[in-house]
């Protein structure tokens, strides 16, 4: 497991054309299993989801998004492809699909980027048009976890 800095920069796009852009900077920890990179963070204030867990599932060809806590989701982005979802929060289940526009992944040990936009739609009705911007880098005070040849 290697520590990380990440840092998401989210624009979302309204009816009107009017942009909320959110960035976010955050401590994680970067891991591979079977193949899969998985780069895990906590959201804050900033975003408005304090104290919901992230991870970001990267693999060939698409990116799993799960949040877990205050509220739940699993979103899977695969370029071209439409997918139904469910966003769970504490006022109740919000049923959605995200197309996807854009996914560009530049992801090797820990480190990289990656790039997506999407479309969100609630109850089939198109809501608005989302750009995610996610960095991770090695968080270089740390560096790897739990691996004593290389620091702790």
């Amino acid at each position: 497991m290697k520590r990380v800095l990440v840092s998401v920069k989210s624009v979302q796009r309204d009816r009107d054309g009017q942009d909320t852009v959110v960035e976010l900077i955050s401590p994680g920890t970067w891991y591979e299993k079977n193949g899969t990179q998985y780069v895990r963070y906590e959201e804050s204030s900033v975003t408005g989801m304090d104290g919901v867990k992230t991870t970001i599932k990267i693999y060939d060809g698409s990116i799993v998004l799960l949040r877990t806590g205050a509220v739940n989701m699993r979103h899977q982005y695969i370029l071209g492809e439409e997918r139904e979802t469910v966003y769970e929060t504490p006022f109740g289940e919000i049923p959605m699909a995200v197309k996807t526009h854009e996914l560009t992944v530049d992801f090797h040990d820990g480190t990289g980027h990656v790039h997506l936009g999407y479309d969100i739609s609630v109850d089939d009705e198109w809501q608005f048009y989302n750009q995610l911007d996610i960095d991770v880098r090695e968080e270089i005070e740390h560096g790897h976890e739990g691996n004593p040849e290389i620091g702790n």
